[in-house]
């Protein structure tokens, strides 16, 4: 069969407390591009509960999702109760979600959510990759989309989402199956001896300047996360054209510190992170070169 078209689109952080947190990103240069909140009238009401989601966007294509408890489905909230807050899956876009189930199982990924329809809106399913990492898949119908926002830098910093970075167990074989079966595309590679990380991007780049990062831990905090989580989505993704002044004003929005910008030897450029409420790691890098 053809392989489907994979293309980036959010990260899900499970949150406890959204409208608190939400504030951290908003004063960091951050909009709300869509909400579906406690008792909207919409497609998140399902038989096993009702959903509190707030889309948050900084001038690129990749969003961040904050849902709170108690979350649609039993499978969520087991994964809450394990790994608590925190980036539970990230969500691709296709054309035809019900033909990429079995795309994906004879891949050797694994169902966590069967396909399902939503009212007309959207249609999809939650998968989980090789080494346990979820993989939400989403095919819009109808006239819903979750809106996107203009592509540009924000604010005197420049920032923008660039995506996302996923800590991988066998680095090789996660970049081999992303690439083989996500069709994403190499655009840079920084490994040696199946360590390193490796940046991959899906058909619409150049367009869409959107990555994954699939990395080995490199850092006290990576390794801490992979320790408690195994391997994982760890880390959001930025770039801006002044990165020390986009740190600062993180950490003035009400992210806490985690190491200031430093040259990466890894993908040559300076790089610093702090922790977003929930506590992921959020990275903040010179602006990557097309």
């Amino acid at each position: 069969m053809t392989s489907p078209t994979y293309q980036l689109h959010h990260a899900c952080i499970y949150e406890k407390n959204p409208r608190d947190a939400m504030w951290t990103w908003l004063r960091w240069y951050h909009g709300i591009p869509a909400y579906y909140w406690e008792g909207y009238a919409d497609m998140h009401q399902t038989s096993e509960g009702g959903v509190d989601y707030t889309f948050l966007a900084c001038g690129g294509p990749f969003q961040m999702q904050l849902e709170a408890g108690p979350y649609q489905f039993e499978y969520e909230r087991q994964w809450f109760a394990e790994h608590d807050s925190g980036i539970n899956h990230i969500c691709w876009i296709v054309p035809d979600a019900l033909a990429t189930v079995d795309h994906l199982q004879q891949a050797g990924a694994t169902v966590a959510m069967p396909y399902e329809e939503f009212g007309g809106t959207y249609n999809g399913f939650v998968a989980i990759d090789l080494e346990g990492r979820w993989i939400e898949i989403m095919e819009y119908v109808g006239g819903f989309k979750t809106p996107d926002v203009e592509f540009h830098p924000v604010g005197h910093v420049g920032l923008q989402t660039l995506g996302h970075v996923q800590l991988c167990r066998d680095l090789d074989d996660q970049v081999e199956w992303y690439s083989r079966v996500l069709g994403q595309r190499v655009i840079l590679d920084s490994r040696s001896s199946n360590d390193g990380l490796v940046y991959l991007a899906d058909d619409t780049y150049g367009v869409r300047e959107c990555v994954t990062v699939l990395a080995t831990p490199a850092t006290e905090a990576e390794r801490a996360l992979v320790e408690q989580h195994g391997p994982c989505i760890s880390t959001i993704l930025y770039q801006a054209a002044d990165v020390e002044q986009a740190w600062r004003d993180a950490l003035a929005a009400g992210f806490s510190e985690v190491s200031a910008p430093a040259h990466d030897d890894r993908i040559g450029c300076r790089t610093g992170y702090v922790r977003e409420p929930s506590g992921n790691l959020v990275q903040i890098r010179e602006r990557l070169a097309a």
